[in-house]
């Protein structure tokens, strides 16, 4: 082939609209081949399994990219299968910030900085702030970006960056606040009419059966994620730390497709074969907790220091408790569409900010009481400021009903400028000391 082949630079300038993909599976892979050369044949088998399906999933997204399929920026509360209805590449705009800041040597921080520099404050959530640096470097080139209008104000503060300064169409299905029955049928409409319109800015009709088939897939993956559930109330536990985070990628990046089913087989297999051996993921639990908010994604290394030098497990993080009922697709197109409005409304974060905070504390109550808890560590994300005032209230609850401590963390959870490694480990290896 001619150096200067025209379809070939075509195909490269279409590849080249997912720059951060191609950085994601280059660290992805790197790390995989570090996991696979250095690590024993059964260690941390949630992080070997992940990257695996991660780096078939990136290839197959940048293969599509290459052939010309429509790039879709979606925010995590709007999942990921919905957008299987075309045939396109999805990315959610959260998650690519910090898969990167938890596999890249210098993370998202150099795109944070870019969206800082252009005015955007520096105190949202760079969850966002990664990805709207990456796209003002002209890394990203989106067709539509569609999220709907939760779970924060950063969502609202952030995403008309890609409007107004990107010329990116932006669809805005509205999520009620309210969370009542009657919010179910009017968020349904919302995401019918949020589909139909994206459809036609990308030239496609939605296709409802390969909807179905997407979301089949994942009522497949919720009788998986149960098992596993309960399974943590066993001590010890037999899934390791890891999972949390690997979880919520899977949850997102590969949400509606085969790799997410061969994960969670994979990680079911090995969290039974613990239970039937009595086998803890590193020496002895010591101690039990919940991170009832997020994992600190710029260092992932932090969930197996947890488990081998502190002994301490993470049963689950804000990504890892929340679940919904399968959606039936063996219906109507109404009722289909009401129970993914449904699923919506449930969904982490959004669950937890579209009301007050007194359910969130009952179901950290009742989860403390029923996987044994011995702790409560709460990461207080900067970005997050609707889950500023929650931590002292838990607190007491926890205290009150249960009668555990909880430690609270002000971090920033892709940036480790605002609270390194080094201060964040100090802070829960003092904590621990008082538990022992």
């Amino acid at each position: 082939m001619k150096k200067n082949d025209p379809t070939m630079s075509k195909e490269k300038a279409l590849e080249n609209r997912i720059i951060p993909y191609k950085m994601l599976l280059e660290g992805v892979s790197t790390t995989h081949a570090l996991v696979e050369g250095i690590l024993p044949e059964h260690g941390i088998p949630s992080l070997k399994i992940g990257l695996e399906n991660l780096i078939s999933l990136l290839k197959d997204l940048i293969q599509k990219a290459k052939e010309g399929l429509p790039v879709i920026g979606h925010h995590f509360s709007f999942p990921t299968e919905y957008l299987y209805c075309f045939d396109c590449v999805p990315v959610c705009i959260e998650a690519t910030s910090y898969l990167m800041a938890a596999l890249l040597p210098n993370g998202s921080e150099p795109y944070y900085d870019l969206i800082t520099s252009y005015g955007h404050p520096f105190h949202t959530c760079t969850s966002q702030k990664g990805t709207m640096g990456m796209t003002m470097d002209g890394l990203f080139k989106f067709d539509a970006i569609i999220t709907p209008t939760a779970p924060c104000d950063n969502t609202f503060a952030s995403y008309p960056f890609f409007k107004f300064h990107e010329n990116v169409p932006l669809i805005l299905p509205d999520l009620p606040y309210l969370k009542a029955e009657k919010s179910i049928p009017y968020y349904a409409e919302q995401l019918r009419l949020g589909l139909e319109k994206l459809g036609k800015i990308i030239g496609q009709e939605p296709d409802y059966n390969k909807l179905k088939k997407a979301i089949e897939i994942q009522n497949k993956v919720h009788e998986y994620q149960m098992e596993l559930f309960e399974l943590k109330k066993v001590i010890p536990c037999p899934v390791e730390n890891m999972l949390n985070p690997m979880a919520a990628a899977a949850a997102i990046f590969m949400a509606g497709r085969p790799e997410i089913l061969t994960f969670y087989e994979k990680m079911l297999e090995v969290a039974k074969y613990r239970y039937n051996n009595k086998i803890y993921h590193g020496n002895e639990e010591k101690i039990r907790s919940i991170w009832p908010y997020m994992i600190i994604f710029f260092d992932l290394a932090l969930c197996e220091w947890l488990n081998r030098e502190m002994g301490m497990s993470i049963l689950f993080d804000i990504f890892n408790y929340n679940f919904s009922d399968p959606i039936n697709i063996n219906s109507d197109l109404d009722k289909l569409f009401h129970g993914m409005a449904r699923h919506g409304l449930e969904a982490p974060m959004v669950k937890q900010s579209a009301e007050f905070y007194y359910p969130f504390i009952e179901d950290c109550v009742h989860l403390a009481r029923d996987f044994s808890v011995d702790c409560f560590i709460f990461t207080s994300h900067v970005g997050c400021k609707q889950f500023g005032s929650v931590a002292q209230l838990l607190r007491e609850a926890l205290k009150e009903e249960v009668g555990i401590p909880l430690l609270l963390i002000d971090v920033d959870v892709g940036d480790r400028r605002f609270a390194s490694e080094k201060v964040i480990r100090e802070k829960i290896k003092l904590f621990i000391q008082t538990l022992l």
